[in-house]
C-alpha cells in the first residue's frame, strides 16, 4: 500500500530542481518542528497560536514542493551553496515568527532566529516570557546543532568545497545507488547518535536535581553548544553534579561526531586517543586552564587555599564552555583582568574540534598550520628535502592545506573589520569591548565579557552582529563565497546547463 502510494506521489512530480524540493522538506520539518513547542504551551496554559499560525502555510507550502518538484542532476557546488544559503535564512525567518508574535520588535526576532539556528545563544527574550518560548529559544539550537553536524560532514565536502569528510574513506567503492544508500543510512546514525546523547544529558541531569524542564532546555543548548539559559542566572546556581554534567557533555558536542559514530557504532574506543585533534584539544584546553590560573593567581592580592579548589574548577569549566563556543558563565568574568580576557579570547576564536558544532577556527586548521609552518623552517634548512603536512598519520593535500590557511586569514580579517565596524556603528563602545562582541559573534559563543549589553546595540550593530553570526556559522569563507563574481558566474553558468539538459529528455 505504501509502496504504491509512495511510486503515484513520486509521478506526481512535473519539475526538477533540487533546490525547490529541499526547501520543501525543510518546510515540513520546520512545520512539525512548531507542533512540539505547541504542546508546551498547552502543558502550561499558554496561548499555543504564536506557533501554529505558521503550521499550515509551511505545511502545505512544503507537501506541495515536495510533490510537485524532483530531484535533478548532480547538485554543483554553486547550487549547492545557493541551496544551503536560502536553506540557513529561510530557516531562519520562520525560526523568528513565534518571538515576534509574542511581541518582540522584527529586528530582535530575526536576530534571535539566527543566534538559536546558529548556536551563538544570544538573546533578545525578557526574563518574563513564556516557557514556550524559552523552550522554543533551546529547541531551535539544538536543531541548529543537526544541521551544523550534517551541512559540515555531509552537504559541503561531498560538493567537493574542501573540509573534514570521512566519506571518501567510509564509502569509497560503492557503487551510486549503494553510495546513496549508505549515504542516508550513515546520516541516519549520526542523527541518532545525537539524540542518544541528548537523551542520555537531560536524563542525568534530572537525576542530579535539575528539574525537568530547566533539564531539557539546558541538554538543548549544551549538545549543541549554544548555551541558553531558559530560565536566567547562571551554571552557578546549580548542583555541583549538573555542573559537572554539563561540563563532559559540551565537551561532547564540541568533539568530532564523526569519533562518536566510531565509538559508539564501530565499537571503536580508540577512535579518540588516536585522532592527534582531540589530544591536541584536551591539551589545548588544560594549557588555557593552566594560563587562566597563573595571571588570576598574579593579580589576586591573596591565595585562599579554601577557595583554591573552587577557583580550579570554575576556570576548567570556563575554558571548556568558551572553548567550545558554548558560552555558560559560572563565574563573573568582569572582575578578571585583561590577560585573562585575553586568553578566553584566543579560547573562543579557536574553538574546538571540526565535525562538531563549536563554532571557530577548530583546531585541525592550527595543527595543520603548525605543521606547514614547521616543515617552511625545516626547508630553509634543508631545501632539497620533502616535506608533507600529516595528521594522524596521513599526509594532508595541498588543497587542505590552502583551505585551513585562507579559513584561518579570513577569520582574522573578518575579526579586525568587525572591529572597526562595531566602533563606528556603536556610540560609546571601546576597542576591547568591539574586539570582544566580534568574537562572541564570529565564533558563535554568544558570550559577552564587556560591559555593553546585547539589547543595548544600535539597529545597525545588531544588524550587523547577525550578519556576522551566520558568516563565522559557515566557517567565513563559504558565507564570503556569495559575495564573489566566480559564484556568480558558475551559478549562472549551472542554471544554463540545466535548462540544455531538461531541452534535450524534452526532445
Amino acid at each position: 500500500m505504501f509502496n504504491n502510494l509512495h511510486v503515484r506521489v513520486k509521478n506526481m512530480a512535473r519539475w526538477e530542481s533540487n533546490i525547490v524540493r529541499l526547501m520543501g522538506v525543510i518546510e515540513i520539518v520546520l512545520g512539525i518542528a512548531l507542533l512540539v513547542p505547541t504542546f508546551i504551551a498547552l502543558s502550561y496554559g499558554e496561548d499555543p497560536m504564536v506557533f501554529v499560525y505558521p503550521v499550515p502555510i509551511l505545511l502545505i507550502l512544503g507537501m506541495l514542493q515536495y510533490i510537485f518538484f524532483k530531484r535533478g542532476g548532480t547538485i554543483k557546488p554553486a547550487s549547492g551553496l545557493l541551496m544551503i544559503f536560502i536553506a540557513w535564512w529561510m530557516t531562519f525567518l520562520v525560526s523568528s515568527i513565534p518571538f515576534y508574535l509574542s511581541g518582540l520588535s522584527a529586528l530582535d526576532s530575526i536576530f534571535e532566529g539566527i543566534s538559536g539556528f546558529t548556536t551563538t545563544g544570544i538573546s533578545m527574550v525578557s526574563s518574563n516570557a513564556s516557557y514556550s518560548i524559552f523552550f522554543w529559544e533551546a529547541f531551535t539550537q539544538w536543531a541548529g546543532g543537526i544541521a551544523i553536524v550534517l551541512v559540515f560532514l555531509f552537504l559541503i565536502p561531498m560538493m567537493g568545497l574542501g573540509g573534514r569528510s570521512f566519506l571518501n574513506n567510509e564509502l569509497s567503492g560503492s557503487d551510486t545507488y549503494n553510495y546513496s544508500m549508505r549515504v542516508r543510512n550513515t546520516v541516519r546514525n549520526f542523527i541518532s547518535i545525537y539524540i542518544l546523547l541528548s537523551v542520555v544529558e537531560a536524563v542525568l541531569l534530572m537525576i542530579s536535581g535539575v528539574g525537568p524542564f530547566e533539564s531539557v532546555t539546558m541538554m538543548f543548548s549544551t549538545i549543541s553548544t549554544g548555551g541558553f539559559m531558559a530560565i536566567g542566572g547562571s551554571m552557578a546556581d546549580y548542583p555541583f553534579a549538573a555542573q559537572v554534567i554539563v561540563l563532559a557533555f559540551m565537551f561532547l558536542g564540541g568533539t568530532n561526531f564523526y569519533l562518536h559514530y566510531r565509538a559508539f557504532l564501530r565499537r571503536d574506543l580508540s577512535a579518540y586517543s588516536s585522532s592527534q585533534e582531540f589530544v591536541w584539544t584536551v591539551i589545548w584546553f588544560l594549557i588555557a586552564t593552566v594560563a587562566l590560573l597563573a595571571i588570576l593567581a598574579i593579580s589576586a592580592d591573596s591565595i585562599n587555599v579554601v577557595e583554591s579548589g573552587s577557583t580550579v574548577w570554575n576556570t576548567l569549566f570556563t575554558v571548556v564552555s568558551m572553548g567550545t563556543t558554548t558560552g555558560y558563565l559560572i563565574v563573573d568574568q568582569p572582575f578578571w583582568p585583561l590577560a585573562a580576557y585575553i586568553v578566553l579570547w584566543t579560547v573562543m576564536l579557536f574553538g574546538s574540534m571540526s565535525g562538531s558544532t563549536s563554532g571557530g577556527v577548530k583546531v585541525y586548521r592550527l595543527l595543520i598550520l603548525r605543521s606547514y609552518v614547521a616543515n617552511g623552517i625545516y626547508k630553509m634548512f634543508h631545501p632539497r628535502s620533502v616535506t608533507v603536512v600529516r595528521m594522524d598519520g596521513h599526509s594532508v593535500n595541498d588543497d587542505a592545506v590552502v583551505s585551513a590557511i585562507v579559513v584561518f586569514v579570513m577569520f582574522m580579517l573578518v575579526l579586525i573589520a568587525s572591529t572597526i565596524f562595531l566602533l563606528l556603528s556603536q556610540p560609546g563602545i571601546d576597542i576591547s569591548e568591539s574586539f570582544g562582541l566580534s568574537i562572541s559573534a564570529i565564533s558563535n559563543s554568544g558570550v559577552n565579557i564587556g560591559s555593553v549589553s546585547f539589547t543595548d546595540l544600535t539597529a545597525v550593530s545588531k544588524a550587523f552582529m547577525m550578519l556576522m553570526m551566520w558568516v563565522g556559522r559557515l566557517e567565513v569563507v563559504i558565507a564570503l563565497l556569495i559575495f564573489s563574481r566566480t559564484f556568480w558566474s558558475d551559478l549562472i553558468m549551472d542554471i544554463k546547463s540545466g535548462r540544455h539538459s531538461n531541452r534535450r529528455r524534452e526532445d
